[in-house]
């Protein structure tokens, strides 16, 4: 079966570019465009791993990243950000939350399915 992979993020281009790249990659792929829609999806779909963006309307992805870890049903979902943040600050802050894996926007797609593919390896 196919692993489920939510991309949350709220540029539209990015996101099908992502989508595209990960479909034909064998991935099944989820789009939420905001913090709040998307964690309605990790609730509703279980992924086996997020891609999260920080900077979104209604709710950051830092604080969707503390949601989801605080609730036992999805504080073992991977996560990984994506972001144009400064990379120091963004690692301080993954480690921080806890999270799996961070990619500095602007990103090749083949450097995100790489990331993408090394994480969903180590879950098996």
């Amino acid at each position: 079966m196919a692993k489920r992979i939510l991309v949350i993020d709220d540029e539209l281009e990015l996101v099908k570019a992502v989508e595209v790249r990960l479909k034909a990659s064998g991935y099944e792929v989820m789009v939420a465009f905001d913090g709040l829609a998307g964690i309605s999806k990790v609730k509703e779909a279980k992924p086996d791993l997020i891609l999260l963006d920080i900077i979104m309307p209604k709710m950051d992805g830092y604080e969707v990243c503390k949601k989801l870890m605080a609730d036992p049903e999805t504080k073992d979902i991977p996560i990984v950000i994506f972001s144009a943040s400064q990379e120091r600050v963004l690692e301080a802050k993954c480690k921080e939350l806890g999270i799996t894996d961070f990619i500095v926007k602007p990103f090749e797609t083949n450097d995100l399915l790489n990331t993408v593919n090394e994480v969903l390896k180590k879950e098996d």
